[in-house]
């Protein structure tokens, strides 16, 4: 499995990437420290199965590089890995199409274990975040084609692209989005990453996703 891990402090970007492919078996990082270098690996065949990003970054700056990536690649899951954990931005990323977001503040090793949770397909979002929301409900099962959507939405995919994806109209997507929201008594898409980190619930990385069982392709809890 193929991880990029985007930061422009080297330091920091290859204790990270030593680590993690120590850490997890079959993991190769790629590692960029401008945003235009990720583009590039997008653009090219040992594109990622996963994009780990900072927000601080020399050539752009906050959100945008998130949005950029996401209009390049609107497939590839991106976290981000940021020292600004304000719920405010925590929201903005999710809402533009974040997998997750992982505080830089954490420690070290507080640091790696949720890269590593993050690479198993958990969802990593910082405990503080704070939403206004109801009782978690007992897990919920969802119909096969509502955890297809479900599978996408955790993965940061727009309406767009999911209906392109699943070759599904805009308007039958909006239908299993609302039973989905419904079933995790949420009404958006970021309390619906809160719901689905506190259920236990893990998105899909792909087919070369590492081989500890936790990150396979499920909507269930685990």
């Amino acid at each position: 499995m193929r991880v990029a891990l985007l930061d422009d402090h080297a330091l920091m970007r290859e204790g990270l990437a030593a680590l993690l492919e120590s850490a997890v078996s079959g993991l190769t990082c790629l590692q960029c420290g401008t945003l235009e270098a990720l583009l590039n690996m997008l653009n090219s065949d040992a594109a990622p199965a996963l994009v780990l990003l900072d927000l601080g970054l020399p050539d752009v700056q906050g959100i945008e590089a998130l949005q950029r990536v996401r209009e390049l690649d609107a497939a590839v899951p991106v976290i981000v890995v940021s020292a600004d954990e304000r719920t405010e931005t925590v929201l903005a990323c999710l809402e533009a199409g974040a997998a997750g977001f992982i505080p830089k503040t954490a420690n070290f090793e507080q640091l790696l274990a949720r890269l590593s949770g993050a690479l198993q397909g958990r969802i990593q979002l910082p405990s503080h975040l704070g939403l206004q929301l109801g009782a978690v409900p007992s897990a919920p099962t969802f119909s096969g084609r509502q955890q297809e959507v479900l599978q996408l939405l955790l993965a940061g995919l727009s309406n767009k692209v999911m209906c392109r994806q699943l070759q599904m109209s805009e308007s039958t997507l909006k239908t299993h989005l609302a039973v989905i929201f419904r079933k995790l008594g949420v009404s958006r898409r970021a309390e619906a990453m809160v719901v689905a980190m506190s259920l236990g619930l893990r998105m899909r990385l792909g087919a070369q996703a590492p081989e500890s069982g936790a990150a396979a392709a499920t909507a269930q809890p685990g």
